[in-house]
């Protein structure tokens, strides 16, 4: 008697972080998976736990490794992962303040990352790590690369300014008639995943029909390469890892802020030449394995349903209805705070006039003790002479004489 074969699933990651570029990761990922079965948490996966143990799970595993890294390795017997595209964090994160990286060189992690190897390196400072402690490993980049345009989505005039500075932004305002918007991919997202996938479905509606865009931020600089518009990369202090880009900046061109304020012509807002084509050997090696893997590969755009319908789903106008909500209720929470601020400063006013005041009572009080105690010395000093003066003969001679003055009237 034959074995039965077990039934293939499928699994998506899913997140719940603040940042809606981990949805993009998932929706390039989606294109290869003929549905979705699963949505597993990335940075929980170690607990997923399958209720039906006849199902063999495959997952395109790929993304930053890891907020909760003591989740690592998965634990569950039928999922079956294809590790791509995957960064390791060398840095602490968490309360414990663990470090990822010492997570990924435990036994386990070991076997199961040679069990499902070879592990495709997002980066090639990842990919070194890999190497380096005995893990066949290659550079894959990011999964990003391989979302698919839509042809029903046309160019606009607008320029998209991603997580850039002020400086930058009055900069970038001085050189082109077009309208620039800023916006991050960063926010408080209270949604399903779903929904969260519509969200960043329309980022990706943004990142297409800009006419140039110029970010701090690699998950849209990449999904722009992807959707051939023109990207700057900006390498700012505050937003680039020079280990988390390392490869992965080369596609693209970049500069930091000051060498871009120095020479404009680096990147001319109104004509911008097109994206550097390196990235497309990456993107169709990335392409092949993820389709080899799970045998499927829909070719189509990276949206879920025409641009119209997005732009009426109710969850789309709630995110940005609840967005101008939290925006109303962090400004009358300025207006409290400042009211308190002003409040306090009257408050410490008096609190300063009170202080004086003590200050001057505490002075009033030494003088006036001053002149108690020198008062009290001349009051003993004349006591004593008052004294001497009773007990004086002068004095009783003077008592007797006028007595008898007085017994003589």
């Amino acid at each position: 008697m034959t074995k039965s074969l077990k039934k293939i699933k499928y699994a998506l990651y899913k997140y719940s972080t603040e940042n809606i570029g981990d949805e993009i990761q998932s929706i390039a990922a989606r294109r290869f998976l003929p549905q979705v079965d699963y949505y597993i948490d990335r940075d929980r996966i170690g607990e997923w736990k399958n209720a039906n143990q006849d199902e063999t799970v495959k997952l395109i595993a790929n993304g930053w490794y890891m907020r909760d890294p003591f989740m690592w390795p998965p634990t569950d017997k039928t999922l079956n992962p294809l590790l791509i595209s995957m960064y390791v964090e060398p840095k602490q994160v968490g309360n414990q303040g663990v470090i990822p990286r010492n997570i990924f060189l435990t036994n386990n992690s070991k076997r199961y990352l040679k069990k499902y190897g070879p592990v495709g390196a997002r980066d090639e400072f990842t990919l070194k790590f890999l190497q380096n402690n005995g893990i066949e490993s290659y550079f894959s980049g990011c999964i990003t690369l391989t979302i698919q345009k839509d042809p029903f989505i046309k160019k606009r005039n607008f320029i998209l300014a991603i997580d850039i500075s002020d400086q930058l932004y009055d900069f970038l305002s001085l050189r082109t008639s077009r309208r620039i918007i800023r916006l991050s991919p960063y926010g408080d997202f209270e949604l399903d995943e779903d929904n969260r996938l519509l969200v960043a479905e329309y980022f990706l509606y943004l990142y297409q029909s800009a006419h140039a865009i110029v970010t701090t931020r690699l998950h849209a600089t990449l999904p722009s390469l992807a959707l051939k518009t023109p990207v700057l990369l900006i390498r700012d202090c505050k937003n680039y890892d020079p280990n988390r880009y390392a490869g992965l900046d080369k596609l693209a061109r970049s500069a930091t802020e000051d060498e871009y304020i120095d020479n404009y012509q680096l990147f001319d807002l109104d004509n911008p030449a097109d994206n550097p084509t390196d990235y497309l050997s990456i993107r169709e090696d990335l392409i092949r394995r993820c389709s080899e893997f799970t045998g499927y590969n829909n070719k189509k755009t990276f949206m879920s349903m025409p641009i119209n319908e997005l732009l009426t789903s109710e969850s789309l106008i709630d995110v940005f209805a609840d967005s101008f909500h939290k925006r109303f209720v962090a400004m009358i929470n300025d207006m409290d705070i400042g009211w308190y601020k002003c409040e306090n400063a009257r408050l410490d006013q008096k609190n300063s006039e009170l202080i004086n005041n003590i200050d001057d009572l505490k002075r009033d009080k030494a003088r006036l003790t001053k002149d108690i105690r020198r008062l009290s010395s001349e009051y003993k000093n004349l006591m004593l002479d008052y004294n001497k003066i009773k007990t004086s003969s002068a004095y009783y001679l003077l008592r007797s004489v006028k007595h008898r003055l007085f017994r003589s009237k």
